[in-house]
């Protein structure tokens, strides 16, 4: 059966549509939650198989802020080189980080090629508790305010990195060749969350702030050192 050239051509143009719109698709939050009462987790990428880790908020989180002078957005982020990365500093004793990070990443798959960083002083915000939190082969730290499950937190994942980068409208680079990337989870927030590649590590880090916004995260981003190991 022979198709007209006009039908043809419609369907053509349908099916390129179509890639276009799956190829433009986001990759998102890695880290799901298991909480009583949380919100529904947003889809994770293809690639990720992660158990569990972080949160539904009980409020919705505040507006974005604008990004600190050190952090570029979108096109015209600044190369590669632009800042000192935050964790290029001398690792942080075991003792300066609660327990739980070197407890966690003793136990966890992936140890070898995905060293421990720790948000240092997160433990100092009144009111938070901080706990190990699930990650497929890799592990995590979760940071819980009240009335707020897993309000922030860090993961070493079980993924590896895979070199083809991540759709986030937010990054920050870094002189020794590490880079962050960073927008509102799962696209829509309130939560926002980072994936981290660190130089010299092998697998990829996620930072969340499900409060305080954008400026929160940065915040965090910031606070990132490695801690010694035995």
């Amino acid at each position: 059966m022979k198709i007209a050239p006009s039908l043809l051509a419609l369907a053509v143009g349908l099916l390129t549509l179509g890639v276009q719109a799956e190829e433009t698709k986001p990759r998102f939050r890695v880290h799901t939650d298991t909480a009583p009462a949380a919100r529904t987790p947003a889809k994770a990428p293809a690639a990720a198989n992660p158990a569990a880790a972080s949160s539904a908020p009980a409020a919705a989180s505040a507006p974005a802020a604008k990004p600190a002078p050190a952090v570029s957005t979108g096109p015209s982020a600044k190369p590669a080189g632009a800042q000192r990365a935050p964790w290029d500093a001398a690792p942080v004793a075991a003792s300066a980080v609660p327990a739980v990070y070197l407890a966690e990443w003793k136990k966890a798959k992936n140890r070898a090629r995905c060293a421990p960083l720790a948000l240092v002083g997160g433990e100092k915000t009144p009111g938070v508790t901080v706990r190990r939190a699930n990650f497929s082969d890799g592990w995590a730290v979760a940071y819980d305010l009240p009335g707020q499950r897993s309000a922030y937190g860090v993961a070493g994942t079980g993924l590896d990195l895979d070199g083809k980068g991540y759709t986030f409208p937010n990054s920050m680079t870094f002189a020794d060749g590490s880079s962050a990337h960073y927008g509102l989870s799962g696209g829509t927030g309130p939560g926002y969350i980072a994936y981290v590649e660190v130089a010299g590590q092998r697998c990829l880090y996620n930072v969340w702030a499900d409060v305080g916004g954008q400026q929160r995260l940065e915040e965090l981003l910031r606070s990132l050192r490695k801690v010694q190991t035995p």
